[in-house]
């Protein structure tokens, strides 16, 4: 009977940590195209999660482009290592910094990858909330075509976790990390999902 008791307990703890990622693709198409004869820049990562998990994310999305381009997938230091390009990008690129990577590499694509905390006030705090708190966070990827110097793609994963006065933070509740990594792996599924792979 306390087995059933127990794991009644964890599936109401589960229950109550669930939260949907919803997703925006603004006015952009849903699909990323991958040609075998084209090369992706993925720039660093922008985040403020933990080194540990900073590490999984550029891993993550390496593997991915690479699996989908055919190997065609650099990310930023290796493609300065390699002296593929000379410098940092921005994560807001001007034209100019666009014009820069088509004259000085034979990169076609550019991904920068972004992540932001909205709200973290559950984050440390277990127990009974004397007032309304939440956690907010979203997780963004933008591919620029460096040939045509445009945005061509633009994701934004997002989720919120909400406690009312009154009622209890617990255990099962998702820290801003954990919702972080949870939006960055949304990202990578609907490209994946999405993509479009020619000469296969």
């Amino acid at each position: 009977m306390r087995k059933y008791f127990l794991l009644l307990l964890i599936l109401l703890g589960l229950q109550s940590c669930y939260y949907p990622v919803r997703k925006d693709y603004g006015i952009y198409s849903k699909s990323l195209v991958f040609s075998k004869d084209q090369k992706w820049l993925i720039n660093n990562i922008n985040t403020t999660v933990d080194e540990h998990h900073k590490e999984m994310m550029t891993s993550a999305t390496m593997k991915l482009f690479n699996e989908l381009s055919g190997g065609k997938a650099f990310d930023l230091k290796t493609a300065k290592s390699e002296n593929l390009i000379s410098h940092d990008i921005p994560f807001s690129p001007e034209t100019d910094d666009l014009e820069d990577l088509k004259n000085n590499s034979d990169f076609n694509f550019l991904v920068n990858i972004y992540t932001f905390k909205v709200r973290n006030g559950l984050d440390n705090s277990i127990g009974v909330q004397y007032e309304y708190n939440k956690n907010e966070t979203f997780a963004m990827m933008d591919v620029y075509d460096i040939k045509t110097l445009k945005k061509i793609y633009t994701l934004k994963a997002y989720s919120e976790v909400s406690v009312e006065k009154g009622e209890k933070a617990t255990i099962f509740t998702p820290s801003t990390e954990m919702m972080t990594m949870k939006n960055f792996r949304s990202l990578l599924k609907s490209v994946k999902k999405n993509a479009i792979q020619m000469n296969k």
